[in-house]
């Protein structure tokens, strides 16, 4: 026995052994694939900037570059669809373009996308323009959308320089500054603005063949030329084929987070839920899901209104708003104060990032979105939520038939009373019970007393002795 044990412990290990054997063999086989198909010599790097140009995608797209020059790749493309720049350092972003190692191309796409404000100087500051159908670039006077103007001058001598340098129009450069001109895919393309037209990533790889285009070299030598070789014509039988490879390239997490919170509807809807939350913890003491959730939204819509174009007296009609709500959750009834909430709600959202520029507005469907959640979240969930902190045992020592309160509200019929220390909600019968008045509870429907008047009762006279 103890022989065959022997034997089954080294058949085990054996086993063992061949099996991580040709774990590490699979594994130095995809390791080295993967080295194979991801050349850098053979490699374009693709990232894609969608949405305002905000720090962390500005961030994202430094650091792209930083490592595609530092791995030596054929060449970077950036995917551009963007109404402009917010709060960045666009200046040191361009100057990092322009003197960049590898080839930097801008690909306006897909269709309907543009390049406007920062986007403009970002694709001109390229080495090569391509535009998709139906897309558009300009609109060139407010580089950072939320910054102080600049000096339109040195914008227009800037724009127009990179433009000489890439054999463009400057003249057409000039007026997408001083009189915020917007151009089309093909005007641009007629002016030498653009390089080519290309609506998908083959036109794009395609248009790119073969162009010329000169770079920094490092270590600050002379610059030189870099020939693009991304399709063989000749390949597949003449129908060609990519000689690259595609390398997608995306944010992380965190940035993606912070990206998606500079968008002015998120940073809109996000404040308004943090409200919501930390409202709902108060009416539920307790460090609870709702208050850390809360807490949570509140920060990243501040972050957002601190990024974007900010009109603070927006986001002060908000509160205004929300106060309404309460106040009308706390007298029972949703009338006046609830129409007024509604509508400081909509102009809330109207002017909340008008400030300095028209670029960045709320949608009307978050509006929507927002008044709705609104009244939903107070109708409905605040009021559960109040009946729920006010509950009571109405049973043995605690029972509240017969007692006597105050009336805090006209109830007519419906309204809040005030008993034992806490607010109910009341209806009565009698024709109506003026706020102040004392009630005495007569029954309960589920949470909700019935009450009438309070009458004290006088004293029986004395029998008269005879």
């Amino acid at each position: 026995m103890p022989e065959r044990c022997d034997h089954r412990e080294m058949f085990t290990r054996r086993a063992v052994s061949w099996l991580l054997l040709a774990l590490i063999s699979v594994g130095l086989m995809f390791q080295g694939a993967a080295t194979a198909q991801t050349d850098p010599e053979k490699t374009v790097d693709l990232v894609h900037l969608e949405g305002l140009l905000d720090p962390p995608s500005i961030e994202y797209l430094t650091d792209r570059l930083e490592a595609a020059e530092d791995e030596g790749v054929h060449a970077l493309v950036i995917q551009l669809d963007t109404p402009g720049a917010l709060d960045v350092p666009l200046d040191d972003t361009i100057n990092r373009i322009l003197g960049a190692e590898i080839p930097v191309v801008v690909w306006i796409a897909p269709r309907g996308a543009e390049a406007l404000s920062g986007g403009t100087f970002i694709a001109f500051a390229s080495d090569l323009i391509f535009m998709a159908d139906d897309t558009r670039i300009g609109a060139a006077s407010t580089p950072n959308l939320n910054s102080s103007p600049v000096s339109i001058d040195d914008s227009a001598e800037l724009l127009m320089g990179m433009a000489e340098i890439a054999g463009a129009a400057p003249a057409q450069a000039e007026q997408m500054v001083r009189d915020n001109v917007i151009v089309s895919a093909d005007d641009a393309l007629e002016t030498g603005t653009a390089d080519a037209l290309a609506s998908s990533l083959g036109d794009l790889l395609r248009g790119m063949d073969g162009r010329t285009v000169v770079t920094s070299s490092a270590n600050e030598g002379p610059a030189r030329d870099a020939i693009l070789e991304t399709w063989d014509e000749t390949a597949n039988e003449g129908l060609g084929a990519l000689t690259v490879t595609i390398r997608f390239q995306q944010l992380n997490l965190w940035q993606r987070i912070l990206h998606a919170v500079t968008s002015p509807e998120t940073a809109f809807l996000l404040l308004l839920a943090g409200i919501f939350g930390l409202i709902f913890e108060l009416y539920n003491p307790g460090i609870g899901l709702a208050g850390i959730l809360g807490a949570g939204a509140m920060l990243l819509g501040f972050y957002g209104l601190s990024v974007l174009p900010t009109n603070w007296f927006g986001v002060l009609l908000m509160v205004v708003a929300i106060a309404f709500f309460i106040i009308d959750l706390q007298i029972a009834g949703f009338g006046i104060w609830t129409i007024a909430g509604v509508a400081s709600m909509i102009v809330s959202g109207l002017i909340v990032f008008s400030g300095e520029s028209g670029a960045v507005t709320v949608s009307p469907w978050a509006i929507a979105a927002a008044v709705v959640g609104s009244l939903v979240f107070f109708v409905s969930v605040m009021t559960a939520a109040l009946r729920v902190r006010l509950r009571r045992p109405i049973t043995g020592e605690e029972g509240i038939v017969g007692q006597v309160g105050i009336a805090k509200t006209d109830i007519a019929p419906e309204g809040m009373v005030l008993t034992k220390g806490m607010l109910w909600r009341a209806r009565t019968m009698e024709m109506g019970i003026a706020e102040g008045d004392k009630v005495e509870v007569k029954a309960t429907e589920g949470l909700t007393l019935l009450v009438e008047p309070y009458h004290e009762h006088e004293p029986e006279p004395e029998p008269v002795e005879s």
